[in-house]
């Protein structure tokens, strides 16, 4: 309710007992399509516009981003051990001699696997796979990942002759990194790396003399070039974690085509944003895995791959090497990955928060420009008038719907939401398609509150 501070007359007022089941209804925002598909539709077209801001402009970010030096760089993960792999051509692992491992299985594999094939991101020998390695890589890549963007900067002031302290008074480095799981269990990085100005988007581009090429050859010596080293463990054995080989880098250009065919050395800003976005509504479900995981044996009997129960099967191992990898246990869910699905710079784009801050102002009034500066739009509490109070009280009652008349109106509203074609308009600053983001219908299956779904609150 709105108070009055002066007199405590109470201005307006809403309550959950005037809706029809007597509760409210609230988003709960999560990003996975296999738990909440509406929030998930939401969160992907967040994501498209956040990423797309940073490469093409728009949303308040000047549209002269586009020229800058630019790439989307893939890191991935070493090998810890030969598996299973889809081929563009041949099959998975033609081999004339037919090498056999110590355990006496075949090293070798003349099967052309699809892509739904189960046996994919499977090792050839689950016993030769270093298990163990796997793990402890996945669990400290955000650390490769930190080192990574010292590094890079490192590299990038070598190459102009400068010192570190000099090169960031006229330049900077924005980035957006993206990570995807593959069919091993292991992330890949994706990046789209920017160089700025010192002043970032909205100053000038750096008076440095840095192109793509520049920026792209840094990338792959920083890559190689990283190490971080593990101390032993109670076995006795010590690592040393690293990048794997494979490293692809594309030049971010707004002249590329928009379906420019895969493996190309260039790609278009919306190409790059939309081959992002859609990972990020996606976790570790291919594997069987639910969003919360405790064991191996829980993971076996909800159905889990054989492969992602050995590897949880080993962080539980790891977990008991001492306080520095206790917390593996919490993440046995995202098969040891504790980092977030995607960061970025401060200065790469907009934020999820001023996107849905917008949306939230839009909402309230339609009239406001699709391309209007979202970084300007302020809180919903700045929108009170002076002298007034925003007072309210929420209790959480349960999850989803909670009358079954409610629940198969909002899956028939949903559906129809779906299925209607969003308009689209131009931006004159970056050519943006209109927001992918999602439909206004209730999604009617509901889980917990951290799960997804809509969750009914009372006042």
């Amino acid at each position: 309710m709105l108070v009055d501070k002066g007199t405590g007359e109470v201005v307006e007022r809403y309550s959950s007992a005037d809706e029809l089941d007597g509760h409210t209804y609230v988003r709960c925002g999560n990003r996975r399509a296999s738990v909440c598909p509406t929030c998930s539709h939401e969160y992907k077209g967040d994501a498209w516009h956040l990423l797309v801001c940073g490469l093409a402009g728009g949303k308040g970010v000047p549209a002269s981003v586009a020229d800058r030096p630019c790439t989307f760089a893939t890191l991935t993960a070493p090998s810890f051990g030969p598996v299973h792999g889809l081929r563009r051509k041949g099959p998975c692992r033609a081999r004339r001699d037919k090498p056999v491992c110590p355990h006496g299985r075949a090293l070798w594999c003349g099967k052309r696997h699809r892509e739904n094939d189960s046996q994919l991101g499977h090792p050839l020998c689950w016993e030769c796979y270093d298990y163990t390695g796997h793990v402890l890589w996945q669990w400290h890549a955000p650390e490769l990942w930190r080192r990574f963007t010292i590094a890079l900067q490192r590299r990038l002031a070598a190459v102009t002759g400068l010192s570190v302290k000099a090169f960031r008074q006229r330049c900077r480095i924005a980035y957006s990194k993206v990570v995807e799981f593959q069919a091993r269990g292991l992330i890949h990085v994706h990046v789209p790396i920017r160089i700025d100005g010192p002043l970032g988007p909205d100053g000038k581009p750096s008076d440095l003399d840095l192109s793509t090429r520049d920026l792209e050859d840094a990338v792959r010596r920083t890559t190689e070039s990283v190490r971080l080293d593990v101390g032993p463990l109670r076995n006795g054995t010590a690592y040393r974690l690293t990048w794997g080989r494979q490293l692809d880098c594309r030049s971010i250009t707004d002249t590329a085509g928009r379906d420019s065919e895969r493996g190309g050395r260039v790609v278009h800003p919306e190409q790059v944003a939309a081959y992002l976005a859609k990972y990020l509504t996606k976790a570790t479900e291919d594997f069987g895995l639910p969003a919360r995981v405790t064991s191996a044996v829980h993971a076996r009997s909800v159905g889990a791959s054989p492969h992602a129960v050995r590897i949880i099967e080993a962080a539980n191992r790891v977990a008991g090497e001492g306080e520095a990898y206790a917390r593996l246990r919490d993440n046995f869910a995202t098969l040891g990955y504790r980092g977030h699905p995607i960061t970025k710079s401060r200065s790469y784009s907009v934020t999820f928060s001023q996107i849905r801050r917008a949306r939230r102002a839009f909402r309230r009034d339609p009239g406001l420009e699709p391309d209007a500066d979202i970084r300007e739009v302020l809180d919903d509490a700045a929108d009170l008038p002076d002298g007034f109070e925003l007072v309210s009280s929420w209790v959480y009652v349960g999850r989803g719907y909670l009358d079954l008349d409610q629940a198969a109106s909002a899956v028939m509203s949903a559906a129809i939401s779906r299925t209607r074609q969003p308009g689209r308009h131009t931006s004159a600053a970056s050519r943006q398609p209109a927001n992918p983001g999602h439909p206004t219908g209730r999604q009617g299956r509901s889980a917990a509150e951290s799960e997804g779904h809509e969750v009914p609150l009372t006042s």
